[in-house]
């Protein structure tokens, strides 16, 4: 063997090496771009929720839609079977309460936002993952105390498409490696 041809057959298997960390960062950023992505989606779909729980406790500023005020709050959110709604007092006692399955974590409870944009926050509960953020409202009601509305979203379809699409992109980081690697052994053969 000429030293040229060792020194091509090195090149190529440097080429090679150098791809799969290369083919990995690549699905790495994929995964990552998609994954907040699908976060991004939640959070303005959690956020709206939340604008529209702020503009029915804007409207409670007597004794009587304080007594309407559960009435309109499940009107505006039971019919979305996929969003839990807890709203409580500053005690802790519950006022609303969708979902209730959803076990809204404490910490999110016990630690709302003053203002949007709420964190997001991402727990399991029984068999079903959910994501979700909680704010202070107020209403213009004299002397009425600020209420904690956390609202929450069922994520397992995501998190499931996303542990798919971690498969798919080990799967094929994989095989354009080892196509690589076949090549670069053709190459200084």
């Amino acid at each position: 063997m000429t030293p040229q041809n060792r020194a091509g057959r090195r090149t190529a298997w440097a080429l090679v090496l150098a791809a799969a960390p290369a083919l990995a960062l690549l699905a790495l950023a994929a995964l990552l771009a998609v994954q907040m992505h699908l976060e991004a989606g939640q959070r303005e779909l959690l956020l709206g929720e939340l604008e529209r729980a702020r503009q029915v406790l804007a409207g409670v500023d007597d004794a009587a839609a304080l007594s309407a005020m559960p009435a309109r709050i499940a009107a505006t959110f039971d019919n979305q079977s996929e969003l839990a709604v807890r709203i409580q007092g500053a005690a802790g006692q519950p006022l609303y309460d969708k979902l209730p399955e959803a076990a809204m974590p404490a910490a999110l409870l016990a630690s709302p936002a003053p203002a949007p944009p709420a964190p997001l926050v991402t727990w399991q509960a029984g068999n079903a993952a959910w994501r979700g953020s909680a704010l202070i409202m107020r209403m213009p009601l004299d002397g009425a105390s600020p209420l904690t509305v956390a609202m929450a979203l069922r994520v397992e379809r995501d998190q499931d498409f996303l542990h798919r699409l971690r498969l798919v992109l080990a799967a094929y980081a994989l095989l354009a490696w080892l196509a690589l690697a076949a090549l670069g052994w053709r190459m200084s053969r």
